[in-house]
């Protein structure tokens, strides 16, 4: 039996498929919330 945990990272940027930067600040924002799943 496995339990999906799910953790948070915090980023100032993400980068797109295309290979271009998006930055949290553009959207009002400090950092982009990005979840993570942990099986355990």
């Amino acid at each position: 039996m496995t339990t999906d945990k799910v953790r948070y990272v915090y980023r100032a940027f993400i980068t797109l498929k295309n290979g271009r930067r998006v930055y949290a600040r553009q959207y009002g924002k400090r950092a982009f919330r990005i979840p993570i799943n942990d099986e355990g």
